[in-house]
């Protein structure tokens, strides 16, 4: 299903509703109309009747049923007017807004057939001429029809409804107010409280998330000052550390205790990108770099002083990648430790233009050490071979990257293999 915002629901729901009450009305409104002019006819009719009896006192007669003779020409009506309604005898017309009913010309009678005369007979004598009938007038309704009822509560209805979609509106708007201040918190380190403006349950909702996001906001502040205050204390022992290191006289010694705290400074370096990437702090700078570029920037991350066990195999093309070069750098050099330390064997590198595999002979990982998405493991807190923060490191970076990091142990060998998006890759 496609998604819809409550807005818009609400005003398709309140704009078909408007329209069917219209459609409602308008029925309606013709409905009336349609029963007045049959209720005005019958009344017409009623009225000629009454003449037709020649009832006395006409006029008031007429005047009881809301009807008058009226003055206008019967060939005028007929020929301008529009007909309504008719029967055998009248039309109902309409003529400048009002409605009239004009009386039809009786037929007129067969002429009478030539009396048979025999030869010497008498001829029988003619028939008395009939009395000719008075032709009725043209009646004229003298009721007023008005729907203004009708278009009264039509128009409350709308008013109504219209005032209630604007205030259904307005604290529906205030749901998106309160959408823009959640986005706006948490692309800032800045809190800022959301103006609560009314008390109703928009308004509760607001509240509890200023109370929400000041807990959020002090507990991010601690967590800050904790990480400056204990990479400080670190970096001292470190420093200081590095600086007697030089001061030794055995060469092999000295080089080893220089590793020793250049590999403690480097852990402490990955210990703030794990802060990091937990926060979602960590902003990309990503750029187009050769694929074996970075991986040789990996090894020197690696601190190794020989790096034969690693096997990069030949590749006829290289692969272009737009990553973050130091981050990207980083989550290839976790997988390459982590292979060189559960493995005695050699590792292998692999690169394709989908993908780059670190392989390396050992036993298969537990599943309880698979959730690469988690920095720390309560199932392997208590081991002795780590806590999996570095391949944890990997996949925050890989995802990060819009990559996806997968797993495979195929006959003792253990796969770790990036795939690349299809739109990140090219080939040079």
């Amino acid at each position: 299903m496609r998604k819809l915002s409550i807005v818009t629901l609400i005003s398709v729901f309140f704009a078909l509703t408007l329209i069917v009450i219209n459609i409602a009305f308008f029925i309606e409104y013709k409905r009336q109309i349609s029963d007045q002019e049959f209720f005005t006819f019958r009344r017409f009719l009623v009225a000629m009747k009454m003449m037709h009896d020649n009832v006395p006192d006409r006029n008031a007669t007429l005047a009881k049923l809301g009807i008058r003779m009226s003055d206008h020409d019967k060939n005028t009506l007929l020929q301008e007017g529009e007909k309504i309604l008719e029967d055998a005898f009248a039309d109902m017309m309409l003529y400048e807004k009002k409605l009239y009913l004009v009386p039809r010309k009786p037929p007129h009678p067969p002429p009478p057939n030539e009396p048979f005369i025999r030869e010497g007979a008498f001829p029988f004598p003619p028939p008395p001429p009939k009395m000719r009938r008075e032709e009725p007038p043209v009646l004229e309704n003298m009721e007023e029809t008005s729907f203004y009822r009708l278009i009264i509560l039509g128009s409350i209805t709308n008013t109504l409804l219209l005032l209630f979609f604007g205030i259904v509106l307005r604290k529906v708007l205030r749901l998106s107010h309160l959408k823009s201040a959640i986005r706006t918190f948490g692309n800032t380190k800045k809190f800022q409280a959301i103006d609560v403006e009314s008390q109703d349950e928009l308004g509760e909702i607001a509240s509890e998330f200023n109370l929400a996001m000041e807990k959020i906001h002090l507990l991010k502040e601690a967590r800050t000052l904790f990480l400056r205050n204990i990479l400080h204390e670190l970096k001292t022992p470190i420093m200081k550390g590095k600086i007697l290191s030089s001061s030794i006289i055995d060469t092999k010694q000295q080089s080893q205790m220089e590793r020793i705290f250049e590999r403690l400074e480097t852990l402490l370096g990955e210990m703030v990108k794990v802060e990091k990437l937990s926060s979602d702090e960590w902003i990309l700078q990503t750029q187009e770099y050769r694929l074996v570029d970075v991986l040789d920037h990996a090894m020197d991350l690696l601190l190794l002083g020989d790096t034969k066990r690693i096997h990069i195999s030949p590749q006829e093309m290289a692969p272009l990648v737009n990553v973050d070069f130091e981050l990207f750098a980083t989550a290839i050099k976790n997988i390459l430790d982590n292979a060189l330390k559960h493995s005695s064997d050699d590792v292998g590198v692999d690169i394709d233009q989908e993908s780059i595999n670190i392989w390396s002979f050992g036993e298969k990982i537990p599943n309880e050490r698979l959730d690469f998405s988690r920095a720390f493991n309560r199932a392997v807190e208590g081991s002795n071979s780590g806590l999996g923060l570095g391949l944890y490191i990997a996949n925050a970076i890989v995802e990060k990257h819009g990559f996806r990091l997968s797993y495979l142990h195929v006959e003792g060998q253990n796969y770790f293999t990036i795939h690349f998006s299809p739109n990140t890759l090219h080939v040079k």
